[in-house]
C-alpha cells in the first residue's frame, strides 16, 4: 500500500509545479519533498518526474499516478457523501429470526419494500444458534430469538411474550389435562418441537412427561407452514406459537387445548453493540414491534 503522506506530497507538487511552494504548503523542507518523491519512485519501481533545473515534467508513470490520485479523491468524496447521507429508503435490511416470526414479519417487510423500492429485504429463518453466529460474523444486523445469548458483543432487548399452544385436531375429544389421550394421539415433530414440548408439556404434566423421546412420533415436518397439516388431518398433535396456529389456513380444523398452566416464551431482539443501525432500520423496527401486538 502506497504511503498516503508520499501521495499527498506528490499531488501537491503536481498542483503547485514547484518544490519550494510544495514545501511551504506542507510545512516541509525541499529535501523532504524530494525524499517523498524518491520513496514513491522506489515503491513503484518507476521514475515519476524529469527535472530540468528548477522545473520538472511528469513521466508516463507520473501522469498515471496523478490520474490514480484524482480517482481516489473522487472515490473518497463519494464514500463520505454516502456515509453522511443516511437515506431511510435505500439499502439492505438484514434480519434473522425464527420461522414463526418470519411468517409474521415477511409480508410487512415486503410491503415496506414495495413502498420504497430502493430497499432490499434479506430475511433468514434460522434457529437461535445460527442467528447468534450470523450476528457475530456480521451476516445480519438484527436477530429475533427466544433465547438470550449473553454475549458481551451483543445487545439484547426483551420484545415481549408469545403464547405457546398444544394443538390437536378439532374433532379430538381431549382436554388440557389429559396426558394419556395426548400420548395416544402421538406427536408431530418439527425443528423446534423438543424446545416447545419441553416448555409446555414439562410444566403442565411434570409427573407424566418424560421427554420428547418418550412420545409416539406420528411424523416430522421441517417447513413451518406445513407442520399443522397432519394435525388438521387428525394424525397427531404438536406444540407451536399461537401466532402460527392463528395464521393456518385450515384453522377451523384445529383446536388449542386450555392448559392448567399456560406457557409463553420470551422474544429478544439482538444486535451488535456499538454498531449504529442506518435510518432505514427505523421502519423495520416499527414492523417488528407492531408484530408483537
Amino acid at each position: 500500500m502506497l504511503n498516503p503522506k508520499w501521495l499527498e506530497t506528490f499531488s501537491t507538487l503536481v498542483d503547485t509545479g514547484s518544490f519550494t511552494r510544495t514545501a511551504e504548503r506542507l510545512y516541509m523542507t525541499q529535501p523532504g519533498v524530494s525524499q517523498h518523491v524518491k520513496k514513491l519512485e522506489e515503491a513503484l519501481g518507476e521514475t515519476l518526474i524529469f527535472r530540468e533545473g528548477k522545473q520538472f515534467e511528469l513521466t508516463r508513470a507520473g501522469v498515471m499516478l496523478k490520474a490514480f490520485i484524482a480517482e481516489q479523491e473522487k472515490l473518497q468524496a463519494r464514500f463520505l457523501e454516502r456515509m453522511r447521507n443516511d437515506d431511510p429508503h435505500q439499502g439492505n435490511l438484514r434480519l434473522a429470526c425464527s420461522g414463526a416470526m418470519a411468517i409474521k414479519l415477511y409480508p410487512q417487510l415486503l410491503a415496506l419494500q414495495t413502498q420504497h423500492p430502493g430497499l432490499s429485504v434479506h430475511l433468514e429463518a434460522a434457529p437461535a444458534e445460527r442467528i447468534r453466529q450470523m450476528l457475530m460474523e456480521n451476516q445480519t444486523d438484527i436477530g429475533i430469538t427466544t433465547q438470550k445469548f449473553d454475549q458481551p458483543a451483543i445487545e439484547e432487548t426483551l420484545l415481549g411474550q408469545e403464547a405457546l399452544c398444544v394443538v390437536v385436531p378439532a374433532k379430538a375429544n381431549i382436554s388440557g389435562d389429559d396426558f394419556e389421550a395426548l400420548s395416544a394421539l402421538g406427536f408431530i415433530h418439527h425443528p423446534d418441537g423438543k424446545h416447545y414440548a419441553d416448555l409446555v408439556l414439562g410444566q403442565n404434566f411434570p409427573n407424566h412427561y418424560k421427554g420428547i423421546e418418550a412420545l409416539a412420533h406420528r411424523g416430522y415436518v421441517n417447513q413451518l407452514t406445513q407442520i399443522l397439516l397432519p394435525v388438521a388431518k387428525g394424525l397427531g398433535f404438536t406444540v407451536l406459537p399461537e401466532s402460527v396456529v392463528n395464521r393456518f389456513e385450515e384453522r377451523d380444523s384445529l383446536k388449542s387445548l386450555e392448559l392448567n398452566a399456560p406457557v409463553s416464551q420470551s422474544l429478544y431482539l439482538s444486535r451488535k453493540k456499538h454498531r449504529e443501525l442506518p435510518k432505514r432500520y427505523e421502519a423495520a423496527m416499527d414492523i417488528v414491534h407492531d408484530a408483537m401486538h
